[in-house]
């Protein structure tokens, strides 16, 4: 439901961001806000789960089970006591729900709204109103100073590794040790003393090292991570099922190689879905002429959340200058945005608004055996849209 929301997504997720602060995400429709009822998606589960407010998953279907607590609306001046109430009713599977008190004097339909659990209390942000966002700055309103109070405290391990890559800025341009992409990465490591890195965990001492080629003030995509479908799972059943059955030739060789996100169908049909009830990802075919849908792949959003956690607890996104090409390239390490432990629900609702997408590279090892080359299934965003994903971060410039 947050693609109908009347605000930006990733407007919102960067402005709570830049104060360091985690929030859920809810969208009433006009008729959840007739009958009093929303549905409480993954996500804001997972949020009120981590925050210790509730656990549905422990939780009895029926009236008699639902629990009723202490919530309040935020407004510009003044905080407005209210109750949540937090149920699974006996109909169909008893899909959570969650509910708060005179919403319909406080919100219209397709208002963005945002959770923020404090002190055992849960406070509700109405961010279609400009007027209560402005507030998050100023201290001496009821937004502004909760966030004042809930502001964490920063990882003081980080100045090692800057100083280090400060000393290797220092160098000046350096010759590349390998050409192609993964070369600016593998330069900066080797110079650093860090071996390569083939497993999940950060690079060192718990900071992940993401190096990329500076390109003027054009947006680039960076790859979050990669994970592989779960094909016990996924109606295509492997990988080779995939690339036989949706990819083309070109050079020889069967390919796949494509960009898939929510928002609409890519050139051959592929889009990505998340399927609330299951916490899956499907990535969808949906036919040009009959707009018919087959569910193709599926992956786990747990296992997507726990993806990114463990790669970026916390990041250092080294910046480049190069010149030169292929193996004469060389590259001038001159910046570092050092990001922290990212906003795992803000990765469900930037999926769904189609700001996170999946690159397929994929073809055929060897013409005539059913053997698949694939480069991983990359998670991608842009890097202009950090600020949604990740707290604030701090940029670091060497002169």
């Amino acid at each position: 439901m947050l693609e109908k929301s009347d605000r930006s997504v990733s407007g919102t997720l960067k402005h709570f961001n830049a104060f360091d602060l985690e929030v859920g995400l809810l969208v009433p429709t006009p008729t959840g806000l007739s009958k009093s009822i929303m549905d409480a998606t993954a996500s804001v589960r997972d949020y009120l789960l981590d925050t210790g407010f509730h656990d549905y998953a422990r939780q009895d279907q029926g009236a008699e089970n639902k629990v009723v607590r202490r919530a309040f609306y935020v407004l510009p001046d003044r905080l407005e006591e209210t109750t949540v109430s937090l149920y699974r009713p006996n109909t169909k599977s008893g899909d959570p729900r969650i509910w708060f008190g005179k919403m319909k004097n406080f919100a219209d339909p397709y208002n963005l709204l945002a959770l923020l659990v404090h002190d055992g209390a849960i406070y509700l942000i109405n961010c279609s109103r400009q007027e209560i966002l402005d507030t998050l700055s100023d201290p001496s309103t009821p937004l502004g100073d909760l966030a004042a109070r809930m502001r964490p405290t920063l990882d003081p391990a980080v100045s090692e590794l800057l100083d280090m890559i400060r000393e290797v800025s220092r160098m000046g341009y350096v010759p590349t040790l390998r050409p192609g992409d993964t070369g600016i990465g593998m330069t900066l490591e080797t110079h650093l003393g860090i071996s390569a890195n083939n497993n999940r965990t950060p690079d060192y001492k718990g900071i992940e090292i993401k190096a990329k080629r500076m390109r003027g003030k054009r947006s680039t995509r960076v790859t979050l991570f990669s994970q592989v479908p779960n094909w016990k799972l996924s109606p295509i059943g492997s990988a080779w099922n995939l690339l036989s059955t949706y990819g083309y030739f070109r050079d020889g060789k069967l390919r796949l190689n494509h960009e898939i996100d929510a928002n609409s169908p890519n050139s051959i049909g592929f889009q990505l879905e998340l399927d609330a009830g299951r916490d899956w990802l499907k990535q969808n075919h949906v036919d040009r002429e009959t707009l018919a849908k087959r569910h193709v792949t599926t992956w786990e959003m747990q296992t997507l959340r726990q993806r990114l956690t463990e790669k970026h607890p916390q990041t250092f996104w080294v910046g480049a200058k190069c010149r030169g090409t292929k193996h004469e390239e060389e590259f001038h390490y001159v910046q570092v945005e050092h990001t922290r432990t990212p906003r795992v629900r803000n990765f469900d609702a930037l999926l769904e608004a189609g700001l996170v997408s999946v690159d397929y590279l994929m073809s055929q090892r060897t013409p005539g055996r059913e053997v698949v080359r694939d480069h991983g299934y990359l998670f991608k965003m842009h890097a202009h849209d950090f600020d949604a994903l990740f707290p604030a971060s701090e940029v670091h410039v060497f002169s």
